[in-house]
């Protein structure tokens, strides 16, 4: 009976690995009883491996394993095994020293991750050299010398195929675990500070860092935004950042932030946008929130005060313009007629910015509708007669406020109130060009204006408003305006931060702004009187003006005092150079120091403006151009610009000359590119061989 019972219980001991055997894996069986190459004594003695361990050879032995040899069960399967040593290296087969060669005992973690990524099996407490382990892993080189040297066959007994698999049963529940919690989470997590987001994510999604996100965050009291079942504090007003960051729809926020549907974004970014509008806009933004004496001491820039203010320091200098917001077509007939702008010729409203001379925004008001009763002049009447965020109290007699050109009609509004007013220049009815003192004077207005255009384009950085906003969210746009710009002031530097050579600068300008143009005299001479005229010769201006002066950048920003013109030089000179680089001017034979270029307008197709340079060997002693700006003294043109920016600097840099906008045009088809041809036969008359087509 007991012969019957153990033939038995073998038997189903061979059942049971054979359930466990696959079709890729070869696994030998080897039960308890005596066999021909087997001996086991009946106290269960230790089975010795027979390999020499002192051999010079160690390292390339096969791998037959000193075990512990119970009662019971054990499998042959085709993985690598480490030799458990206490004085040699499980890997490298190396003698251990204290002082030369420290072991390291091989934790759970890379014994399990060799085993399913490498099929190497490490038994418990192997240790090895500490210079085969790396970050919590085994090296490469070390995973390689294992393969080439040890033999993919092993024996394993039963109690350790089961610590494997107890092994790997821990591992597969903490992965679940994980999922689990990755699935109850959403995928944007602004609280839990154990797996919270990179620092670079913060601003691809918010436009601000970590840090500015929590200082946010700590201007809103708990009392006031508190946490619900549906999100925390931080997780309503990182929604509602990432919503102006990115502009993107209430559906792709519920995606990212593990909401049901959109009824809970709306009620989460209401909850947010009253919560920043009461106590963070406030401390950021607005004629209350900064004194006047603040920005004369802290943001107002010295150059303008020498150009706009006589250097008079207790003038404030302030910049108006009105930006736009695009918005969906209304069905509402009045709200679509009262937002259609005839000048961009879409559905808009307008906020007004209010900025400092160095770009620090001091407000902004709004929206406003876009019709034509609601211009910018209009605007700014609504403002002061209104005295809007207390402007009026704010601002002083004799203070400045520069617009643009559409603020004409406000004009003498704003003098009423005792306001100095600095506004670009309007040609004439008849004129094509400004006088040089005219031009002159416009380029001191512009270099001062521009930071409020900059600032402008940074609010646009949040993609809420450089999109077309859903009809339902024009109520919001005012709040999320002011909290943007508010953001900006808080976190973003000023545009305008090294003043150090605006003394030097402002000389400069204040000297050239009535000196005249003897290049445009010189021009207008030559075409009045024929018999002077001159003969142009059209020449590849890369090899023909050798003794054009060679410049630096700092020269010619310099020259032009300021970038703007030197941007814009870039794109000119890739219209004009052809394809194997020559890049033509002509050349008067009757004078060696003036050249003349003609270069087309980047907004008519059908303008082309002359461009005079006068030069020598060392210095750009003149210029004139044809076009409305082209006469000024005080810096030049872009068309100025770029012969003076090719000639001075670009040929000897020529990677400058490469912008990658160039590629794009060649990527799109041109239609006008075909050849006309005709469906008549071959014999037809010449005078027929017009027609395009024919129809039957």
């Amino acid at each position: 009976m007991r012969k019957r019972s153990k033939d038995k219980n073998s038997n189903n001991q061979k059942e049971l690995l054979t359930d466990i055997n696959t079709d890729k894996v070869d696994i030998g069986i080897q039960t308890d009883e005596l066999s021909d190459n087997q001996q086991f004594s009946s106290s269960s003695t230790e089975k010795v491996s027979t390999t020499d361990l002192q051999t010079s050879n160690r390292s390339t032995e096969t791998n037959t394993i000193t075990t512990k040899q119970k009662p019971g069960l054990s499998v042959e399967i085709p993985f690598y095994r480490l030799t458990k040593s206490q004085k040699y290296c499980g890997v490298c087969d190396a003698v251990f020293d204290v002082k030369r060669n420290r072991s390291i005992e091989i934790n759970s973690s890379i014994r399990l991750y060799t085993l399913l990524e490498h099929d190497i099996y490490i038994e418990n407490k192997t240790r090895c050299c500490s210079k085969h382990v790396s970050n919590d892993s085994l090296k490469v080189e070390s995973i390689e010398s294992i393969k080439q040297n040890k033999a993919r066959h092993c024996t394993i007994h039963r109690e350790e195929l089961i610590d494997i698999f107890n092994d790997m049963k821990n591992e597969l529940r903490k992965n679940c675990s994980k999922i689990n919690e990755l699935v109850k989470n959403p995928p944007l997590n602004f609280d839990d500070a154990k797996v919270c987001l990179p620092e670079k994510a913060y601003q691809v999604l918010m436009g601000i860092t970590r840090d500015q996100f929590d200082d946010l965050c700590s201007h809103i009291p708990r009392s006031k935004l508190r946490t619900s079942d549906l999100r925390t504090s931080r997780t309503a007003i990182a929604m509602l950042l990432v919503k102006l960051r990115l502009g993107i729809s209430h559906e792709t926020l519920c995606t990212l932030f593990g909401l049901e549907n959109k009824r809970q974004v709306s009620r989460i970014l209401d909850s947010a946008n009253i919560a920043l509008k009461q106590h963070f806009v406030p401390k950021y933004l607005g004629f209350n929130h900064i004194t006047r004496e603040e920005i004369l001491k802290e943001h107002t820039r010295p150059l303008a005060q020498q150009l706009l203010a006589n250097n008079d320091p207790n003038k404030a200098i302030i910049i108006l313009d009105g930006t736009y917001v695009y918005i969906q077509k209304s069905a509402n007939n009045l709200l679509q007629r009262r937002t259609y702008s005839l000048h961009k010729g879409k559905p808009l409203v307008k906020p007004m910015m209010v900025v400092s001379t160095d770009g620090y925004i001091i407000s902004a008001m709004g929206p406003y509708l876009a019709d034509g009763k609601n211009n910018d002049a209009e605007i700014t009447k609504n403002i002061i007669y209104n005295n809007k965020e207390g402007m009026v109290d704010w601002l002083a007699a004799n203070d400045v406020l520069v617009v643009d050109r559409g603020f004409r009609d406000v004009l003498e509004d704003l003098e009423k109130f005792g306001y100095t007013t600095k506004m670009p220049s309007f040609l004439r009815k008849g004129d094509k060009q400004f006088t040089t003192i005219q031009a002159n004077e416009t380029r001191l207005i512009t270099k001062i204006r521009w930071v409020i255009e900059s600032a402008n384009g940074r609010v646009k950085q949040w993609r809420f408003f450089d999109h077309v906003v859903p009809n339902t969210m024009i109520e919001k746009i005012g709040d999320y305006f002011r909290i943007v710009c508010a953001i900006i002031n808080r976190y973003r530097p000023v545009f305008v931060k090294d003043i150090s050579k605006d003394q030097e600068l402002g000389e400069k300008i204040l000297k050239l702004l009535y000196e005249t143009n003897k290049i445009k005299t010189f021009v207008q001479n030559i075409k009045s009187n024929t018999e002077k005229k001159l003969k142009w010769i059209s020449m590849n201006v890369t090899n023909s003006t050798p003794n054009f002066p060679r410049m630096n950048f700092n020269e010619l920003q310099e020259l032009t005092l300021g970038v703007y013109q030197l941007k814009q030089a870039r794109a000119y000179i890739a219209e004009h150079m052809s394809t194997d680089g020559a890049y033509s001017v002509k050349i008067t034979n009757q004078r060696s120091d003036l050249l003349r270029a003609q270069v087309q307008s980047r907004h008519k197709a059908n303008v082309k403006y002359d461009v005079y340079i006068q030069y020598d060997s060392k210095n750009i002693t003149g210029w004139y151009c044809t076009c409305p700006n082209g006469s000024r003294v005080v810096g030049c043109c872009a068309h100025i610009a770029s012969i003076i920016y090719y000639l001075s600097f670009g040929r000897y840099n020529p990677k400058e000359l490469q912008p990658r906008s160039s590629i794009y045009y060649t990527s799109i088809i041109d239609a006008q590119e075909y050849s006309e041809i005709s469906d008549v036969d071959s014999d037809v008359s010449d005078e027929d061989s017009n027609t395009l087509y024919t129809l039957i």
